[in-house]
């Protein structure tokens, strides 16, 4: 998720061909392949294109979250883990703090919410995972927590079961 946020630079919801292309040579250019020519970047990343266009399933050039997810086999949602269990104790939500706050500053903002939100979006099947969605889905939990950032105490609520169906109730309203 944080990767998407990273290349989706003009915040579209979207990768286009340039953002793509930026994504697969910052793939190359940290890999072991250091004898790769801007050329052979060029044709890589013409052939991977061209190979997941089978997963632009709406045919529109460019790559949204899940069709970028299916192509990719993204890995696991670690929420699932966490939000399938009978009870969320507080060694759990801390370790959800953990998984998602990168600088450790023991607040999920910016790049770190959406990737929570995000894995919050993906745990409900039958909500489309898009940009809009997780959009969405961080205004309504700015008003359930009632800051645009969350502590241990604002994760604790968001994934309260309570506070889950109340959120998967909205994006399934939304979503239609």
């Amino acid at each position: 998720m944080q990767v998407w946020f990273h290349y989706d630079k003009d915040k579209s919801g979207y990768l286009e061909y340039v953002e793509f292309s930026q994504f697969m040579k910052d793939l190359f250019l940290k890999s072991d392949c250091t004898d790769i020519t801007p050329e052979q970047v060029e044709k890589y990343t013409a052939e991977v294109i061209h190979l997941m266009d089978t997963y632009d399933e709406n045919r529109d050039g460019r790559f949204e979250m899940n069709e970028l997810a299916k192509a990719l086999k993204i890995e696991e949602n670690y929420l699932n883990k966490i939000i399938n269990k009978k009870s969320i104790k507080d060694k759990h939500i801390q370790s959800v703090l953990k998984h998602y706050d990168s600088n450790c500053d023991q607040i999920l903002q910016g790049i770190e919410l959406k990737a929570f939100v995000g894995d919050l979006v993906r745990s409900c099947p039958d909500i489309p995972y898009n940009f809009a969605m997780i959009e969405q889905a961080c205004n309504y939990i700015q008003e359930m927590s009632g800051d645009s950032n969350l502590n241990i105490e604002s994760i604790k609520l968001i994934l309260s079961l309570d506070n889950r169906q109340q959120l998967h109730r909205k994006l399934s309203e939304q979503a239609k």
